[in-house]
């Protein structure tokens, strides 16, 4: 065991990328790379702080989502580490559960990919600058005339349309594009052959490229001019991007929602009560902003586990989507905290109504096993702009209060803080 102990210590001194061991996301091990990466005088200055502490500002908030929702990524994810007084690193972070150790240990390894980033920087710049075309494999390689009638494409091109090679040679390049862009391509194709103007010759687009079977999906496109005597050539390269936008959508999600329950998070529901508010001011109704706060709902994790509560709180998220309409919005924004946005109120007592219909759906029992529920109440604060609040603080900190005035007065209710000045 020792012979193995040290083996594996010195496989980890020996790698060239940050490898670090998280225990309820504090670092409890780092190797000497990362402490180099880190620029950390010794292990003592990394030991005992949470990785957030060490990514960049602009990830922090993506991290703080937990480390277990990156450990499905297999391929890794991109973000910036903060070094201690040292420039930010680009980095590849890879996240594996070791489920041989305690719950909750993790290792993270993040490799400095900030040298491939400028190559590639550099690399598009002289690829823009050359004309060259991209030499992947993977990618669809189709030449042009000035007319936009096809003279050559490659392999992954026949792939990535679903058409046979002599099913586009001779034919419009307009086969291999959405209407939108079709019903527009000859006219600006003869306007840069006319003119030499064009806003695609030499830089990359993001645009849609369509199936032979008429599924459109995102593609990639960069555009070179040859000359071939006086004949003018254009070799686009076409890079289907649809799995980059799955991840850019997966990333984007877990920085929005919240990763057990599928609502908003805190960050999206500030976004779209700032949003509602602007609407409510150019459209003069009520709107409405809740803060429901789960009763008895402690004890069940107490008595019956987490994952009893967990399974709770899904339920709850769901009964409560279900009592507001879809232009409203239901959020998590704390451990067994929710909010509720309610937009075009057509009297700020209606209100009222969706509290009470959100109380009967908490109150009726939850399974959470086989032979075991569980039951929790709801005590629900409710704020009205404008008079209650002009801004996102003022309303939200209205909604507390009122929320707090039903805990004290036996939970399980609702209450308007304008009643509660009027009581006073």
């Amino acid at each position: 065991m020792t012979e193995k102990h040290d083996w594996e210590a010195e496989l980890l001194c020996a790698i060239s990328n940050l490898v670090c061991v998280l225990n309820q996301g504090r670092i409890t091990y780092i190797n000497p790379a990362g402490i180099t990466m880190l620029s950390a005088k010794d292990a003592d200055a990394v030991l005992g702080h949470e990785l957030a502490d060490f990514v960049h500002a602009d990830y922090a908030d993506l991290l703080a989502l937990g480390i277990e929702a990156f450990a499905e990524e297999e391929a890794g994810i991109p973000l910036k580490l903060r070094p201690i007084n040292a420039s930010p690193i680009d980095v590849q972070m890879r996240v594996r559960e070791l489920k041989d150790r305690a719950d909750g240990d993790y290792m993270v390894e993040c490799r400095d990919i900030s040298n491939y980033i400028r190559a590639s920087e550099d690399a598009r710049r002289r690829e823009q600058r050359l004309g060259g075309v991209l030499a992947t494999v993977g990618d669809a390689i189709i030449t042009i005339d000035q007319k936009g009638i096809m003279q050559t494409v490659n392999p992954a091109a026949e792939r990535m349309f679903g058409y046979a090679k002599n099913e586009m040679i001779a034919q419009n390049v307009k086969l291999l594009m959405p209407d939108q862009y079709a019903d527009h391509h000859d006219q600006y194709l003869d306007h840069h052959v006319k003119s030499g103007e064009s806003r695609l010759i030499g830089r990359s687009r993001e645009l849609e490229g369509q199936h032979k079977d008429g599924t459109r999906f995102p593609i990639e496109l960069s555009v070179t001019e040859l000359r071939e005597g006086t004949q003018r050539l254009f070799t686009g390269v076409v890079r289907d991007i649809t799995e980059r936008r799955k991840a850019q959508e997966k990333i984007e999600h877990l920085a929005h929602h919240d990763p057990l329950t599928g609502l908003p998070n805190r960050n999206l529901f500030t976004e779209r009560m700032e949003r509602a508010i602007y609407r409510a001011k150019r459209s003069g109704k009520p709107l409405g902003l809740m803060f429901v706060d789960l009763d008895k709902f402690k004890p069940i994790n107490d008595q019956l586990g987490h994952e009893a509560g967990d399974t709770v709180l899904k339920t709850v998220a769901e009964r409560m989507a279900h009592c507001v309409r879809t232009s409203d919005t239901v959020a998590r924004i704390g451990g067994d905290e929710f909010v509720a946005i309610l937009e075009n109120l057509d009297h700020w007592e209606s209100a009222a109504v969706v509290a009470q219909k959100i109380i009967r759906a908490l109150t009726q029992p939850i399974d959470v096993s086989t032979n075991k529920t569980a039951q929790v109440g709801a005590s629900i604060g409710i704020a009205i702009f404008p008079g209650d609040g002009n801004t996102l603080d003022d309303l939200s900190r209205a909604a507390d209060v009122a929320m707090y005035a039903v805990k004290e007065a036996g939970r399980n209710n609702f209450k308007f803080f304008n009643q509660l000045n009027s009581a006073a």
